[in-house]
């Protein structure tokens, strides 16, 4: 992956691959840093898909209120200063650097990973800068996730579908009590489906005074007219709001904005016309975000075969025809969302990228020739893309998106 200012991911290079799930590190070197009771209030979101988005709505909404944000996210695309947002900004690059040298004994003397290293660093920031509210975004499950030492006022939990199996578990209930494991009793948590295995496992795992389920306790039905989406009514006991233009593309974004409106209602009094302003001011990098409109070039993170199909099967019913442009992690199921693929289009361009995780192109022009694309078009890296004279779509890898914006950023300079 070409990358740009890896100021802490330098740092970490070659020695961060080994994950053994416990709070016990990052918890000491929360305490150790005097970190332990944040002055703000934090907002948890996890879940397979949407959990970006859904931090992305929440933020613009607190925001919008009038409010200092901080936003931690995860992964980045190609920036690693992406990661830590105040007020929808990145972190300028020096205070990053002030963070690391600050920080790094702390990070060798807990021998902190690097995901946990950017959760301290998030903390430390956000504190500094005397937020009002900071929004969290689980890296991955949530049981034993660094993000837990944000100490949530309220959680979500968008969805749970399948993703990172090695670690999360292969059955559907093993992965919902993972991700179920940000809640704490006590405070409320919102369930983005009231669909097996979240909600059964969630009344199994949480004080039902403490569920905000989705088609339950608030409804929100919506549509999709070319590339607008439209939340066309959000209804509950706690705030009601229609007609609202959302700024991120696609069916599912109706319930990841449902989500974080019920999310924010949770610890702000929300006001509809400033809701409905940060709604369709909402903007979130690589989710069916237009690089260029003639022709058109569209990137998206969807990156295992749930979000894939999500995205296909919204194109094709909202007749928007792209071909796509795809890679693979070895380490993921993209032969599953490369047949989804198959069904949006009879042609596929095909991309290495540069990361040791990257799957072989001959592998992936294999494997396309065997679902039987009439067209497999290799390409020789990213910034090939920017020279096909068709509509088309770039998805498959986070590496993938990050190494075309970097590509688009040195056009630009």
């Amino acid at each position: 992956m070409m990358v740009k200012d890896q100021i802490l991911y330098e740092l970490y290079k070659g020695k961060d691959y080994h994950i053994e799930p416990t709070l016990e590190r990052i918890e000491r070197a929360v305490e150790y840093v005097g970190l332990k009771k944040p002055s703000y209030v934090s907002l948890l979101v996890g879940g397979t898909n949407g959990k970006g988005s859904t931090c992305a709505f929440a933020e613009r909404i607190l925001r919008e209120h009038g409010y200092k944000t901080g936003w931690f996210v995860s992964p980045h695309l190609y920036d690693e200063k992406e990661r830590w947002r105040l007020n929808g900004q990145k972190m300028e690059e020096e205070r990053l650097k002030e963070y690391v040298k600050e920080l790094k004994g702390v990070f060798e003397r807990f021998n902190l990973t690097y995901f946990e290293a950017c959760t301290l660093i998030a903390l430390k920031f956000f504190e500094d800068e005397k937020v009002d509210f900071a929004v969290f975004e689980v890296g991955m499950g949530g049981r034993w996730d660094a993000t837990r030492t944000c100490r949530p006022s309220a959680c979500a939990i968008t969805n749970v579908q399948r993703d990172h199996v090695k670690w999360l578990g292969k059955s559907p209930e093993e992965r919902a009590y993972e991700k179920l494991g940000i809640y704490v009793p006590g405070r409320p948590i919102v369930i983005g489906s009231p669909k097996e295995p979240l909600y059964p496992k969630a009344l199994e795992l949480c004080d039902l005074k403490d569920l905000i389920v989705a088609g339950m306790d608030f409804f929100a039905y919506g549509k999709v007219e070319g590339m607008q989406t439209y939340l066309e009514s959000f209804r509950s006991d706690f705030f009601s709001i229609s007609s609202a233009k959302l700024g991120l593309w696609g069916k599912w974004q109706i319930d990841n904005a449902s989500v974080a409106i019920a999310l924010v209602s949770q610890v702000i009094k929300l006001n509809e016309d400033k809701t409905r302003k940060a709604l369709e001011e909402t903007r979130w990098e690589g989710r069916i975000e237009i690089l260029r409109k003639n022709p058109l070039l569209i990137i998206d993170g969807a990156h295992n075969p749930d979000g894939v199909k999500r995205v296909v099967h919204q194109l094709i019913k909202h007749g928007i025809k792209l071909t796509p442009v795809f890679t693979g992690l070895k380490d993921k199921e993209w032969r599953e969302s490369m047949a989804f693929l198959r069904k949006l289009s009879e042609k596929i361009y095909l991309v290495p990228i540069n990361h040791h995780r990257g799957e072989e192109l001959s592998e992936l022009i294999q494997h396309a020739q065997r679902l039987n694309f009439r067209e497999v078009v290799p390409l020789s890296s990213a910034r090939d893309v920017f020279g096909l004279k068709e509509d088309v779509l770039v998805l498959g890898s986070l590496y993938l998106l990050g190494e075309v914006k970097k590509c688009l950023e040195e056009k630009r300079e």
